[in-house]
């Protein structure tokens, strides 16, 4: 009887710790799988349900926010606001990717325009655009994450870089499209520069880590 039961204990044994060692191998390999998809290229060009959905959230908010501030016009400029609603394409690159800044920033700025009675300048529309885009470059250094203050500097970085890129194209392009001459191009390029980077540097991080304590909070940060 002692033989028996010996055993059946070892068999028990045996077999209550298959299981588990099985789990902790699913487990590691879900977590390797999670992690390699969080760093792949689809995360940062893919596009699904969730970047349209952010898209057009993305759009509509800056339109709407440039459109309350474009009364705001800077001094000595053609039709050029002063603007905080630039972070909107900024932050929406950053986070989401740089497809989504950059529909964020065109047609974005384009209803901005648009329901403020401007007209339609596509040239300002590409430009703004670019800022989303350029920004959204950043996820090739943070993924998305911005949880330490080592992430939020590249995304500052990659906005600035992109603001001088969108308002250098937009502003110079009008040499061509509107027949200014450069001191003209040049008086629309610093002011609205300018009050980009005073914006975006600003606000930026300020969004950034509002939104990554939100993320936290609902267990997906």
């Amino acid at each position: 009887m002692r033989r028996k039961e010996v055993f059946s204990t070892q068999i028990y044994l045996t077999r209550s710790f298959i299981p588990t060692s099985v789990h902790s191998q699913k487990g590691f390999q879900h977590m390797a799988v999670t992690r390699h998809e969080e760093r792949s290229a689809s995360r940062i060009w893919g596009i699904g349900v969730r970047q349209v959905v952010f898209m057009a959230l993305g759009a509509a908010l800056y339109g709407g926010l440039s459109y309350l501030t474009n009364v705001l016009q800077l001094p000595a400029t053609s039709n050029v606001s002063f603007r905080p609603a630039i972070v909107i394409p900024l932050f929406f690159g950053a986070v989401f990717g740089p497809l989504v800044g950059l529909f964020t920033g065109g047609i974005g700025n384009f209803l901005g325009d648009y329901i403020s009675g401007y007209g339609v300048y596509w040239n300002w529309d590409l430009g703004n655009a670019l800022i989303g885009f350029v920004a959204g470059l950043a996820m090739y250094i943070t993924w998305g994450r911005y949880n330490k203050v080592a992430n939020i500097l590249p995304a500052e970085i990659f906005g600035i870089v992109g603001i001088l890129v969108g308002i250098g194209f937009a502003a110079y392009s009008d040499i061509w499209v509107s027949k200014y001459d450069v001191a003209a191009a040049t008086g629309n390029f610093v002011p609205a520069t300018v009050s980009d980077l005073v914006n975006g540097v600003i606000l930026l991080p300020i969004l950034l880590v509002a939104y990554n304590a939100a993320t936290r909070r609902m267990g997906r940060g």
